[in-house]
């Protein structure tokens, strides 16, 4: 087996792992300390909680998997955009899909991170 498609098989189980965890937060299981997400095309992923700070990493043009661990949830700066106002941003590491690159201790703005509500209930406050 290759090296990429060993990668691919675990991400895909790690994937599975994660959204099963995710599909049962509701529950008295311990939350997951990370999952895979899929950000909007050309998310910024920011030093802050505002559209003001540093720029880490823009997500490009399409929507891909990111796994992001240590998430919490904090409010900064509300922001309107697609019709989608929130003042949540999500606080951890991102790593791209095929872990290759990594930026930590970084803020995505709620409405670019495919979650569910902001906040969402799979993720504890900072």
């Amino acid at each position: 087996m290759s090296l990429l498609s060993t990668r691919v098989t675990a991400a895909g189980v790690a994937a599975g792992a994660a959204l099963s965890l995710f599909a049962s937060a509701g529950t008295a299981e311990a939350r997951p300390d990370g999952f895979y997400v899929s950000l909007q095309p050309n998310s910024n992923v920011r030093t802050a909680a505002n559209t003001q700070s540093r720029i880490a990493v823009n997500t490009g043009p399409t929507v891909d998997r990111y796994y992001m661990d240590g998430i919490c949830y904090v409010y900064g700066q509300t922001v309107t955009a697609g019709g989608y106002t929130t003042p949540v941003w999500y606080y951890g590491n991102v790593f791209d899909g095929m872990g290759s690159a990594q930026y930590p201790g970084v803020y995505v703005w709620g409405g670019n991170v495919n979650i569910g509500a902001d906040p969402s209930d799979s993720v504890d406050p900072c």
